[in-house]
């Protein structure tokens, strides 16, 4: 009608504005009347005016360009009106997310509506990127100068490594925006599911589904890829302005049922930022810097105690693109990989460097190997290197026997009470979440009595995915399986991996014997993690087993590059391999980086 006038806020994320677009309907070709369309400033000062001809508009989204405008502050207002009489409509949306959604209202002639206008805001530059662009630069530069810092003053490789892992983790935690890693929405439920019973909170509703209060993320679950507005909504996010909320509690869905185990860190983090009164955002990228700073802690703990020969090899295997990926976010990989990483490192150190193994050496590798077994016990064959340990190192003769029976049994008295727990635990919490996977799966009595089929399978998946899985597990594709990284990229990785497994005039090499020790629990925890998969996600009739990723052959990396070690010798000291080792892990993940950011802000 005549002279309604239609009004509304608008969060904007650029500095910039180049146009504006409405949805319409019922638009008439041969109509007179007149589309005012004005977008003013928070205080009420005229930016921008559009006076449209109805018979130039289109029925659907029709957009209304300018010049490129400096835009004086993040709030904005719209303006809606018509010259005459009109049968044409303003789209709208009515908000049925009301209880999460902090959406703006519509007003019509200043009266509130319940409803609001249909928008779109058109090739902004989103000024918040540039902030994240020279962030991420500013990060890089200071972990090349602490890095120069520590090696003029002679700092051990062990504390470098933190700093490296450290801050590097953080540069990947801001190029991959929440819940853009694999799963990490249901991952990040569950630990704030765990947090919410910290804080005496209502953690499920009565069909078992996660409560989220107004410090949980939501509405940055992903629909699609993420682009340069995700970045530029999350630093606005990062810095404290929050765009979106939910508004008083909102149930999701069902958490993971696995062990506390793997969620301690980022339960931690999430527990603290919510005593903090942050927002969501901030809240969950705590929770990650938790799960980080756990991992940073073992790894440098694992260099200072691994035997020189090795120490390269765990140090490159940790900073891969993959391994930064999912210890940068809510997944339990951040705790598995940290656990199976230190516990590979500390059973080497006890088998090559210390003289007598002791009740605490007992309890660390028990802790590790209860992490191991509570999140995936398929990596357990790591615990096998115990056996390189000489008997004369335990107090009595027989007690490295005993211990490997104990260890055994801890580790299936830790599965099965954790197992207990998730059944009653989902007795109390009837849960409503469906399997997106109803299929009838290979069962494991077919492995067992069919054979050669078997082994047809198994060899068929080898010869077609071997490359795929080792591209993902060291660099690409990143995120929701979609940043695919150069092959460059991927070929460096592999490159500095094989140096790191190179020998230094210096160091020692291993007996013939150790190495084909290595090379069996390797097999056993490549079928392993093979066969779990046929098993869980295979559908019967298919002749190549489907559902695995190159990230699950992370925990064996590191055993296959200690076996292969020495192979080739370099004539030069080992200072000066790690040297060039931490130079070129670092310079590949500069390229790693900067890839993923071109990849998303391109969008």
């Amino acid at each position: 009608m005549e002279n309604n006038v239609f009004k509304q806020e608008i969060d904007n994320v650029s500095s910039s504005l180049t146009g504006v677009g409405l949805g319409l309907k019922n638009v008439d070709k041969n109509s007179d009347s007149i589309l005012n369309v004005s977008i003013k400033s928070q205080e009420g000062s005229l930016i921008r005016k559009w006076s449209m001809k109805e018979k130039d508009l289109n029925d659907g989204f029709n957009v209304l360009h300018m010049e490129s405008l400096t835009l004086p502050d993040q709030k904005l207002l719209i303006e809606v009106s018509s010259s005459g009489f009109t049968n044409m409509q303003v789209d709208v949306t009515a908000d049925v997310e009301d209880n999460y959604l902090e959406l703006s209202k519509c007003k019509l002639n200043d009266e509130n509506t319940d409803y609001s206008l249909v928008y779109g805001l058109a090739n902004g530059n989103c000024f918040a990127v540039r902030r994240l662009y020279f962030l991420v630069v500013l990060l890089f530069i200071l972990l090349i100068v602490l890095f120069g810092i520590l090696k003029i003053i002679e700092v051990k490789f062990a504390k470098i490594s933190f700093v490296v892992i450290f801050i590097t983790g953080i540069i990947y935690s801001l190029v991959l925006p929440q819940f853009t890693v694999p799963d990490e929405w249901t991952h990040y439920l569950t630990a704030y599911s765990q947090s919410s019973v910290l804080l005496h909170k209502k953690a499920f509703d009565e069909h078992g589904n996660v409560i989220l209060y107004e410090d949980g993320s939501y509405y940055f679950v992903r629909y699609d890829c993420p682009n340069q507005s995700t970045y530029a909504m999350e630093m606005n996010e990062l810095s404290g302005h929050q765009m979106v909320d939910i508004k008083g509690q909102r149930a999701s869905r069902a958490p993971l049922s696995l062990a506390t185990f793997g969620y301690i860190p980022q339960t931690i983090g999430v527990t603290i930022g919510r005593l903090l009164h942050m927002n969501s955002m901030q809240v969950a990228f705590v929770g990650r810097m938790f799960a980080l700073i756990v991992y940073a802690i073992l790894i440098s703990w694992g260099i200072a105690l691994i035997p020189k020969f090795a120490k390269r090899i765990f140090f490159a295997v940790s900073m891969l693109p993959m391994c930064m990926q999912q210890v940068c976010s809510f997944n339990y990989d951040s705790v598995l990989f940290a656990a199976s990483f230190f516990l590979f490192a500390y059973l080497l150190y006890l088998a090559y460097k210390k003289d007598e193994v002791n009740n605490v050496d007992l309890a660390i590798v028990t802790i590790c190997t209860m992490a191991i077994a509570t999140i995936k016990f398929i990596y357990l064959p790591i615990l096998g290197i115990g056996l390189l340990i000489p008997t004369k190192k335990f107090k009595h003769k027989n007690t490295k026997w005993i211990y490997i029976v104990l260890l055994m049994v801890i580790s299936g008295i830790s599965f099965g009470l954790i197992t207990k727990y998730n059944q009653y635990f989902w007795t109390v919490h009837i849960n409503e979440t469906k399997s997106i996977w109803d299929v009838e799966t290979y069962k494991a009595s077919f492995i067992l009595y069919h054979p050669i089929k078997e082994t047809i399978v198994f060899i068929n998946t080898i010869q077609y995915f071997m490359s795929e899985y080792i591209e993902q597990m060291l660099s690409s594709p990143l995120g929701w399986l979609e940043i695919k990284m150069p092959s460059i990229i991927t070929a460096g990785f592999s490159s500095v991996l094989l140096l790191s497994s190179m020998s230094s005039k210096d160091e020692e090499s291993l007996k013939w014997q150790n190495r084909l020790w290595l090379l069996v629990l390797c097999s056993l925890m490549f079928i392993a993690v093979i066969l779990a998969l046929q098993i869980t996600w295979t559908p019967d009739q298919f002749n190549l087993i489907i559902g695995v990723q190159g990230r699950y052959f992370l925990p064996i990396l590191p055993l296959f590059l200690v076996l292969i070690h020495s192979y080739l010798t370099l004539n030069m000291e080992s200072k000066f391999i790690n040297v060039i080792t931490i130079m070129s892990i670092l310079c590949l993940n500069i390229m790693e980086v900067m890839t993923i950011l071109i990849i998303v802000i391109g969008r």
